[in-house]
């Protein structure tokens, strides 16, 4: 089974040692999805197709002005089908992880099992 995000809401939660921070959504968003700062001061879903400088996984849905709590470091159950100690990427499709990088590199953390993420962000390529 290939990687995915777990479309599931209830199924979203940060676990021991996760970094918690209340963010203000610029665009519809969905529970598990990956999440980047952009110039307005929102975040919204984030897509390797241009350059991502920040990542964080939203923990509920909501849409444009909506307050919702983020991940910003550390364990979160938000995945399915990953696989163990594989990079988890930003991928081309808007908040969604992948393990191939995608156009505009960038890490969000990496598979502690099949269905955690540990975020660590780091953008890997601006070309």
């Amino acid at each position: 089974m290939a990687i995915a995000r777990d479309t599931t809401a209830a199924n979203i939660k940060p676990l021991q040692g996760a970094i918690v921070r209340r963010v203000t959504l610029g665009a519809t968003t969905e529970a598990g999805e990956i999440i980047s700062l952009q110039s307005d001061g929102k975040w919204d879903p984030a897509v390797a197709t241009a350059v991502v400088k920040t990542g964080a996984i939203a923990l509920q849905a909501g849409v444009d002005g909506d307050k919702v709590d983020a991940v910003f470091f550390g364990p979160v159950q938000c995945l399915t089908g990953a696989t163990i100690g594989n990079i988890v990427y930003v991928g081309d499709t808007a908040g969604e992880p992948v393990e191939t990088a995608g156009t505009k590199s960038a890490v969000i953390g990496h598979a502690e099992s099949a269905t955690v993420l540990f975020v660590n962000f780091s953008t890997v390529s601006f070309s």
